[in-house]
């Protein structure tokens, strides 16, 4: 519904301050948690339901089709990525806070879905860091957790280093929640955040090479090098 608000783009510190207009002058609130169930989130496509779109697609398009079709492109590099992923969180933890929208205590993934997937496969993990978003008629249920109002305080918690680039969608003042969307760059994820191209020529060469592949969340959990299956 936002997808054609403008993204601001700020770098860190900044004068300028996202987060306190996301507040819409007091409609909105925003509050950190360090340690957030996350089996408490809602989102949309699980691990598995990843899984059974690849393996039913590679068997009515064919292989070759499959990787042609540029429809599928995104979440064939998802396949990459998520692989990628599973195993660095299991490495360095969590890097980025989520952003959770809350709207009568139900929570939903606005950042971070992803991330959820990927801890389908770490079980260990049982909590994530988050940015809570919601109407100030709920402020009341998150007292216990730090309110947050300014950009600075919001990067900081990122463990944001001075020029630090955010980027942020914010949605109106009719919304149930103010923040739509955030990113940041972070040399900490860098190393495993490939382009869509990168991936999807990966794939390629990997499926050549193992065709009898069929994906499972297993398969996920088990490290590919897929720098030995770029072709460029």
């Amino acid at each position: 519904m936002y997808w054609n608000n403008p993204i601001i783009e700020v770098k860190y510190p900044s004068d300028r301050d996202p987060i306190a207009d996301s507040l819409h002058n007091g409609v909105h609130c925003l509050f950190y948690d360090p340690a957030f169930n996350q089996k408490q989130i809602q989102y949309q496509q699980q691990l598995q339901h990843l899984c059974d779109w690849a393996n039913k697609l590679i068997k009515i398009q064919g292989t070759d089709q499959f990787l042609q079709d540029p429809n599928n492109h995104y979440d064939i590099a998802n396949l990459v990525k998520l692989n990628m992923w599973i195993d660095d969180i299991k490495k360095q933890g969590i890097v980025k806070p989520m952003l959770i929208s809350h709207v009568d205590n139900c929570y939903t993934a606005a950042t971070g879905e992803s991330r959820l997937r990927a801890l389908e496969c770490i079980p260990e993990i049982v909590s994530v860091t988050a940015f809570i978003n919601t109407s100030s008629q709920y402020q009341n249920q998150f007292d216990h957790l730090e309110s947050i109002t300014s950009f600075n305080r919001y990067a900081q918690l990122c463990g944001a280093v001075e020029g630090q680039t955010f980027l942020f969608r914010l949605t109106d003042v009719q919304a149930p929640w103010g923040l739509d969307w955030y990113e940041y760059d972070s040399r900490r994820t860098a190393s495993v955040t490939p382009g869509q191209d990168y991936c999807v020529d990966a794939v390629k060469t990997y499926l050549k090479q193992h065709p009898d592949t069929v994906f499972t969340p297993d398969w996920f959990s088990k490290l590919v090098n897929w720098s030995e299956y770029k072709s460029y």
